[in-house]
């Protein structure tokens, strides 16, 4: 919930900051010409490899002795970074949800690896689901 709602909002600013000053908004399924491949992608392989690559980060900022905030920070704004190569806006999204994640998988790496990944991989899962449901719902409306 934390990564999902704020989400919602913080994509629907940026999503009118950009039409009003007509700017690019998010292009969900263009990238591939199938929306079904982008969710498929957005909802299993991405918060699975997207996750592991976290995972990468977060262990090498622990053993260089950087503190959890900046951890989670740094996350989020690494992660924000690579998502706008596709999308400029996407940067707001993930920055938000790749900062909960770390924060997620910090929370429970004291308890083990697999816990740490499952939390953060679920979170991560769970939102892209909710916003490719919304995509598809503004899509079938629209």
């Amino acid at each position: 919930m934390f990564a999902v709602l704020p989400n919602i909002g913080i994509s629907g600013l940026a999503n009118l900051a950009a039409f009003t000053l007509q700017g690019e908004t998010s292009s969900f399924g263009q990238q591939h010409g199938e929306p079904w491949v982008s969710a498929f992608q957005s909802m299993l392989f991405a918060p699975f490899v997207e996750t592991l690559l976290l995972c990468v980060w977060i262990e090498a900022a622990v053993r260089l002795g950087q503190k959890r905030l900046f951890i989670a920070i740094g996350a989020g704004v690494i992660a924000g970074l690579l998502h706008a190569i596709v999308t400029p806006i996407w940067f707001f999204t993930s920055a938000w949800a790749f900062f909960v994640y770390a924060c997620g998988y910090l929370a429970w790496r004291p308890h083990s690896f697999p816990s740490a990944f499952i939390a953060a991989a679920l979170a991560h899962a769970l939102n892209n689901a909710t916003g490719v449901a919304l995509l598809f719902v503004i899509a079938r409306f629209a």
